[in-house]
Order: structure tokens, then sequence, then C-alpha cells
């Protein structure tokens, strides 16, 4: 056999046997460092329909139709979103003002949102740091029972964090513009006051 036909078999070997060694949870974390206090970042993040300025999937896609429950803000808040491609539910699940902001994510085929083949939990955590905010956005799923689909896993981890990425900045843009206009409304109405 040829130098080439033992590396092609070699990395043969190696795909069929990589996806057992993958024990974890998949998981996905980004960071990023908001000027701005975390009221402010955190408003973006509670209203659910505020969702589609900041967050990379929406502005990839410009064929989303969004529907929302009672409430589009704080805990029981649902967003309902589909496409030609898929559909999903976000819901809020828990809120400490300024802090913490936790969410599951259903997707799935279309003709059925909210009954998603896959579910994510993410959550949002928000750290005062001087004048600014540390931002810290987490998500795990569970991981697939069968061995090779754990590599739809490995991309999906690969997407998320892209998307992850870009959301956090939009995000970032979004509230220090915020930050500076609510300060620049507060300057001029003290500045009125004298």
């Amino acid at each position: 056999m040829s130098r080439a036909s033992h590396r092609f078999l070699a990395f043969l070997g190696f795909l069929l046997v990589f996806p057992f060694f993958l024990r974890r949870r998949p998981r996905v974390e980004q960071r990023i460092t908001i000027l701005a206090p975390p009221e402010v970042v955190f408003a973006f993040l509670e209203d659910l329909s505020k969702w589609p300025r900041w967050t990379a999937w929406d502005q990839a896609n410009d064929a989303v139709l969004y529907t929302y429950g009672d409430a589009a803000k704080g805990v029981g808040a649902e967003q309902m979103w589909s496409t030609h491609r898929t559909s999903g539910l976000l819901r809020l699940v828990r809120s400490d003002f300024s802090k913490r902001l936790d969410y599951e994510l259903k997707m799935g085929p279309p003709e059925k949102p909210g009954e998603g083949k896959y579910h994510l939990r993410g959550r949002f955590d928000l750290t005062k740091d001087g004048a600014c905010t540390r931002v810290v956005w987490r998500s795990v799923w569970e991981r697939a029972q069968n061995p090779y689909m754990r590599y739809i896993d490995l991309f999906l981890q690969w997407m998320i964090r892209r998307g992850f990425s870009q959301g956090l900045a939009n995000l970032k843009l979004l509230s220090e513009k915020e930050a500076r206009r609510q300060a620049d409304v507060k300057e001029a109405t003290g500045s009125n006051a004298l």
C-alpha cells in the first residue's frame, strides 16, 4: 500500500473513533466589555422585542416572522419565530435585574414552532466594572446520543460562537449609544435646572 493510502486509512480511523471521546455537553461561552451601566445593557436583553435589533441571526435572515406571547419582557416572556427553513421558541426563565438572565430556546422545522428538535439553555451574566459592564453569554445543550451526530454538535458550537460574537458586538454598539444618549439627556436637564 502506498503512503497516501496509509494516511487516508489513519484519517478515516480517526474520524470513526474521535466522536466517542466527545463526552462533555456541548457549550459555548463568549465575553465582552461594554462602556455602559448594567441597567442599560439589561434593557436590551430582558425585552425580547429588542433582540432582533442586536442578535446576529436576525440580521442574517431578513425573512424572519416574529410573534410574541402575552409578554415580551421579563420571566415568562416568549418570542416565536419562523423562516422558510426553521422555527423556534425563545422563553425567558429567570431574570435578576441587571445581573443575570436565563432563557431556553427550542428550534425545529417550520411547521412545528416550539416543538423543536434542538433544545438549548442560555444565560447572560452582567457584572459592573467601574463605568463598564462585563457581559458573559453562555449556552449549553445535551450532546447527541449517536456518537457520529456529535459532529453536528461541533458544527453548532462553531456556528453559535460566531453568532454570539457578532451579537455581543452589536449589543455593545447599541448599549453604548443608548448610554451616551441618556447621559446627554441627563446633562441637558441638569443644566436647564440651573
